[in-house]
């Protein structure tokens, strides 16, 4: 196990919350953990008016929340990042701490994609957080958006990896007046004496820019988005605040359920779908989604790898996974082939 520095008296600290999970980020380059383009968010430059932000920030997987510091062992999890010049980076990893040891300064500098860094949306500290909320308070991550009918007591969840269409059907539902906004990438989920709970997540979402020129403007307007001309509108994203659309509860105990695994693709001129009926089947999907950005390694700043999955907690996932199952609050699970504005039909 790395070591943390003897002179303490030089890193600083703060304190940040994700739902229940309490973690304190550590430095001797306050400006490392306290960038805004992670934790609040820098706006993109393809937006003219409006809020938008670069896509790296930490808001668009869930809501970070600042926490009273307080040192080991009294929160949840510490990260340190410690910056010297001239120190080939090294990362040691455990249950409750992350050492990161190298010249994170250069690396920011000179990184190509800011999302695989020690703190972008699909780098370390992420993972970090996922970990500390499964081990410390039983919560677990779906890579889902979730939408959520207030009158029926529905939330819908759609499972998928990146690129699957898991946007495109959610801004088709929010354009559609068919459900509010409950989570965009991760649902948080555990489990108590009162049943099957739901943790409400970000309203933040990376867009790709095509969607709400083409297909949902009318979701641009009313979330006050301009975007200047793009050569690439379906090749670029930009980090946008769907706030307007949100469900009011912020928990969610023992909702019915409708699971949806989406393939959303633009021309698509019918709706396909196929109704899964197999508990084995939705067991394997639910798992397989629940270990995506834990297990996938993850290649930071393009040339260190880490991985933070272990036995332990995959097992605890898999009996966390048959019990949501057994319960019985999932009314049905769905797969479509459409496109976004064909997605609902004859389904739901």
């Amino acid at each position: 196990m790395t070591s943390v520095p003897n002179n303490k008296a030089s890193l600083k600290t703060r304190g940040i919350r994700v739902a229940k999970a309490e973690i304190g980020l550590i430095s001797n380059n306050l400006s490392l953990i306290t960038a805004p383009e992670y934790f609040e968010g820098s706006p993109h430059p393809s937006v003219i008016k409006g809020e938008g932000w670069l896509i790296h920030s930490q808001w668009a997987n869930f809501q970070v929340h600042t926490a009273d510091y307080q040192p080991p062992p009294n929160l949840d999890g510490y990260f340190y990042i410690l910056d010297y010049k001239n120190v080939e980076p090294t990362i040691s990893i455990s249950e409750d701490k992350v050492v990161a040891i190298g010249n994170w300064s250069a690396l920011e500098e000179n990184t190509a994609d800011k999302r695989y860094t020690l703190l972008g949306n699909q780098g370390l500290l992420f993972r970090f957080i996922l970990t500390i909320l499964e081990r410390k308070h039983g919560i677990y991550n779906l890579h889902a958006s979730a939408l959520y009918n207030e009158e029926s007591d529905e939330l819908l969840i759609a499972l998928g990896e990146r690129g699957s269409g898991k946007s495109a059907l959610m801004l088709s539902a929010l354009d559609k007046g068919l459900f509010k906004l409950f989570a965009t990438e991760i649902l948080h989920v555990g489990m108590n004496s009162e049943g099957i709970t739901f943790y409400k997540g970000t309203t933040r979402n990376n867009v790709r820019v095509g969607h709400l020129l083409y297909d949902f403007p009318g979701i641009a307007a009313k979330i006050g988005v301009k975007f200047a001309e793009l050569q690439d509108p379906w090749g670029t994203k930009v980090q946008v605040n769907l706030k307007y659309y949100e469900a009011k509860p912020d928990i969610l105990i023992n909702p019915k359920v409708t699971l949806v695994i989406p393939r959303i693709e633009e021309y698509n001129e019918k709706c396909q779908y196929h109704f899964i009926k197999s508990k084995h089947t939705i067991k394997r999907i639910l798992m397989e989604n629940i270990c995506d950005k834990i297990g996938s390694l993850t290649l930071l700043y393009e040339t260190i790898p880490v991985n933070l999955d272990d036995p332990i907690l995959i097992k605890k996932r898999l009996a966390f996974i048959g019990k949501l199952v057994d319960k019985e609050i999932i009314e049905r699970a769905v797969s479509i082939f459409a496109s976004p504005r064909n997605c609902f039909e004859g389904w739901l």
